[in-house]
């Protein structure tokens, strides 16, 4: 599952961190026509909002759902992720 980090509202110089199709680690960005299907945000446990990002259908994979919440976790201690479909600005962030 691809994603890619979009927002890093905590200064850890992670924009455009994130894995490739093969889960491989890459740095880099979000183009016009990507399928990157998703939005989602990454928090710690206090709720505050530390990245932000895109992934193709977070519902293809279960675990490899989660990537980017285990990097986050890794990277800066982040505890839980919210998503929605990308361009659905008035609709609810769920939790995964």
């Amino acid at each position: 599952m691809r994603w890619i980090i979009t927002a890093d509202h905590i200064g850890t110089n992670s924009h455009g961190v994130g894995d490739d199709e093969n889960g491989k680690r890459v740095q880099t960005f979000v183009t016009a026509g990507d399928p990157l299907s998703y939005d989602f945000r990454l928090y710690d446990d206090d709720g505050n909002l530390y990245y932000e990002g895109r992934t193709n259908d977070i519902n293809e994979d279960e675990e490899r759902a989660f990537a980017p919440l285990d990097w986050a976790r890794y990277k800066a201690g982040c505890t839980y992720m919210t998503y929605r479909q990308h361009g659905l600005h008035n609709t609810e962030w769920l939790e995964l």
